[in-house]
């Protein structure tokens, strides 16, 4: 199996192009820099001619769209440049895949539902709060309507660590809590905080199982923001003096956030016979990683 991965810089992109894997890999995104050892193709997505001719060079059995504007807040601010990227994109990726009879995943969010009564299963009726949840439910329906054999595949709270890959809600704050910065955090935002290494190995099995539909994969955890940085401070066993717990409303953000979110993954562990990582899982797997232990050297001290 072949599988093309756009976004190929950002942290679920690197994780799904480490080998080894007993499949083909290729990455492509903007820059001419290569990621890893992966083969590497420089595109790009918002030209239709371009993305239609990589795939049919590539000829992959999959591709893995990771590509995005995920600050919900720019989202909300910049909803042209928003609207180009996060729906323009799956367009041109749509397009290239049904002239190619080429499979496409498409990464989608908790956003897509109003947060009133999560965790949600995949049935329940989408009512998007920010425009950036809005354009992600349409690109979900771009993919779905398409007639490509399609995966749309809704995740949130996405943590981990590979080097040159921006910081997340897992690495900002451990940062923060080892200098003991102020760490103002919301304490009435729910979801799963969910293991980008442990998503990636999620889609290749999906790819390879020739699913097709509809999948939630979240951390096996239901907790807010502020309880995620409390259970990472205990983690490593760093001090919480500096956190403290504020209400959504003091935050001051742009785009109006689903308060009581989170998926349920029922369906992706009868696909794949097995659940996601819960917090502790995932944090575990991060700290075997070389490249954290390396770059948090002063957590292991």
């Amino acid at each position: 199996m072949k599988i093309l991965v756009t976004g190929a810089h950002g942290l679920l992109g690197q994780h799904l192009l480490i080998p080894p894997r007993d499949l083909e890999l290729v990455g492509c995104g903007r820059g001419p820099k290569p990621v890893g050892s992966a083969p590497y193709r420089s595109v790009q997505l918002d030209d239709p001619q371009a993305v239609a001719g990589l795939i049919a060079q590539e000829q992959p059995d999959w591709v893995i769209h990771t590509a995005a504007i995920t600050n919900v807040d720019q989202c909300e601010t910049e909803r042209e440049e928003a609207r180009r990227v996060n729906l323009g994109l799956v367009e041109n990726l749509v397009a290239g895949c049904q002239q190619a009879d080429v499979g496409l995943v498409q990464l989608s969010t908790d956003y897509v539902f109003g947060g009133d009564d999560g965790p949600y299963s995949e049935d329940e009726e989408p009512r998007p709060l920010s425009y950036y949840g809005q354009l992600k439910l349409e690109s979900e329906r771009v993919v779905l309507d398409s007639g490509i054999k399609g995966i749309v595949l809704r995740t949130l709270w996405l943590y981990g660590y590979l080097p040159g890959t921006r910081p997340n809600l897992v690495t900002w704050p451990l940062v923060a809590l080892h200098r003991g910065e102020p760490l103002r955090i919301v304490d009435d935002q729910w979801g799963n905080p969910t293991s980008a290494a442990d998503l990636a190995d999620a889609l290749i099995d999906l790819c390879r199982g020739e699913c097709t539909g509809v999948y939630h994969m979240g951390g096996g955890d239901f907790m807010t923001r502020h309880q995620m940085v409390e259970e990472l401070a205990a983690f490593f066993g760093l001090g919480t003096g500096s956190l403290e717990p504020i209400k959504t409303i003091e935050a001051g953000q742009s785009a109006p956030r689903p308060r009581r979110s989170g998926l349920r993954t029922d369906r992706l562990t009868v696909a794949l016979g097995r659940t996601p990582l819960n917090l502790h899982q995932g944090l575990t797997r991060m700290t075997e990683d070389e490249h954290f232990r390396r770059d948090f050297d002063y957590l292991f001290s």
